[in-house]
C-alpha cells in the first residue's frame, strides 16, 4: 500500500475495508516481547565485591573482598541493563578483607593510606551496551583524587549477574602506593627467583543474585 495513490479509486475502497494485517502482527510481536521481558530487583545482601591482586614475578594471585559497600541503583527494579544504568557505589577501603588481618592492615595503611582522599572508592556505571544476557559496561572509578573510566563486561545467567573489570593502577597515578605496599611486604612478595614484586593491576568481580519481580510493578 506504499503507492496507494497510484491505484484506481475502486482498489482504494477495497483496501480501506481490509484489516491492517502488518500493523496487527507488529503490535502482537511487541506485546509478546513486553510480556516475556523479565524484570529484577537488586539485593544488597546477596551481592559480593571481590578483588584479585598479583605478587611475585610469576603473578601469583592474592584474592580478597570488601565487606562493606553501598550501591544505589538508578531504579529499584528493571531489566539487567536498566538496573546497571547509572548505578553508583561507595566502598570504604577500611573494609578490605583478604582473610589475613595483618595483610589487611598493610593494605589499608600503606596502599590506600598513601593515596589522596581515598577513605572511600566511589564511582558509577556510565554506559551499558548489550542485552539481558551479556554486554559491556563503562565504569567511572574515583580514587587518589582521580576519576578514570574503565571497560568491563557483564553476564547474566538466570538470576545471577556477574560484572568483571580490571584496574590498571597507573591510570590513577597510584604506582607510589603499589611500591609502598610492596616495601612493607617485601619478603612475602618474593618468588622462587628471590625478586619481590607487586603488579600494578587488580581484577574486580561483582556477583549479585537478583530477585525476579513482575514488570507490572
Amino acid at each position: 500500500m506504499k503507492k496507494i495513490f497510484l491505484l484506481p479509486v475502486l482498489a482504494m475502497m477495497f483496501a480501506s475495508c481490509s484489516p491492517n494485517k502488518q500493523s496487527a502482527e507488529t503490535t502482537s510481536d511487541a506485546d509478546s516481547t513486553s510480556a516475556t521481558e523479565q524484570f529484577y530487583e537488586y539485593q544488597r545482601a546477596f551481592t559480593k565485591l571481590k578483588w584479585t591482586a598479583y605478587k611475585t614475578t610469576a603473578r601469583v594471585g592474592v584474592s580478597g573482598s570488601f565487606n562493606d559497600f553501598t550501591v544505589e541503583p538508578g531504579v529499584s527494579y528493571g531489566t539487567i541493563s536498566t538496573l546497571l544504568d547509572q548505578l553508583e557505589f561507595i566502598i570504604p577501603v577500611s573494609s578490605t578483607n583478604s582473610e589475613n588481618e595483618e595483610r589487611d592492615g598493610k593494605i589499608v595503611a600503606s596502599f590506600f593510606g598513601s593515596m589522596m582522599n581515598t577513605e572511600n572508592i566511589t564511582g558509577k556505571f556510565t554506559s551499558i551496551t548489550g542485552n539481558d544476557s551479556a554486554g559491556s559496561v563503562r565504569i567511572l572509578v574515583n580514587m587518589n583524587d582521580i576519576g578514570y573510566e574503565v571497560d568491563g563486561k557483564y553476564v547474566a545467567d538466570g538470576n545471577k549477574l556477574t560484572v568483571t573489570t580490571s584496574l590498571h593502577l597507573g591510570d590513577w597515578k597510584a604506582e607510589p602506593s603499589v611500591a609502598a605496599l610492596n616495601k612493607v611486604c617485601d619478603d612475602l612478595h618474593k618468588g622462587e627467583d628471590g625478586v619481590s614484586k607487586l603488579w600494578p593491576d587488580v581484577d574486580i568481580v561483582i556477583e549479585s543474585s537478583l530477585k525476579p519481580v513482575s514488570n507490572a510493578l
